[in-house]
């Protein structure tokens, strides 16, 4: 008869392993709320850029971006709620890509994508506007621009982090 094996350094006995499976499972789970967005963090960062230096630019003959969203410039309420989502946009994306938290990534992807839509309607609602209201300058159409870009860049940086399992760790 030979004597008992005892377990080597990189073996589990089995009195470990539930411990260890619930540790590991922990583990995971607070490495799953991270996302490392790889190079589409330098297109978001662009994007960014783009949108606050639209914010200065001139969107009608009536003002820039800013004097629209602290209420100089009247423009109507849909570039006025545009200007409000995209400063916001703005917010969550930089508090994303800083902290690379998955939720504020999920949460980029949703106010930018109302932030295109709202956009797309400021640019309309200007297109529309009474004769001799219905400038558009160029800081609103990079604006838009600028904010179709981060919506695709966060939308396809949650997708590609998949699902996530939607209760917290265990106990």
């Amino acid at each position: 008869m030979s004597a008992p094996r005892t377990p080597g350094p990189g073996a589990l006995s089995p009195e470990a392993s539930p411990e260890l499976a619930d540790e590991l499972t922990r583990i995971a789970w607070r490495v799953d709320r991270w996302i490392d967005p790889g190079p589409a963090s330098v297109v978001a960062g662009a994007g960014v850029a783009a949108v606050v230096a639209a914010l200065l630019m001139p969107w009608s003959t009536r003002g820039a971006g800013w004097e629209v969203l602290v209420g100089r410039a009247a423009m109507g309420p849909l570039p006025w709620l545009f200007t409000v989502v995209a400063v916001v946009a703005v917010g969550v994306s930089v508090l994303a890509l800083l902290t690379r938290f998955w939720p504020l990534a999920w949460t980029a992807a949703t106010v930018t994508g109302v932030g295109a839509v709202t956009g797309l309607w400021a640019v309309w609602s200007r297109q529309t506007a009474v004769t001799g209201t219905d400038d558009i300058g160029p800081g609103l159409i990079v604006t838009v621009l600028g904010v179709l870009v981060l919506f695709g860049t966060w939308a396809r940086t949650v997708v590609a982090c998949g699902p996530r399992a939607p209760h917290g760790p265990p106990a």
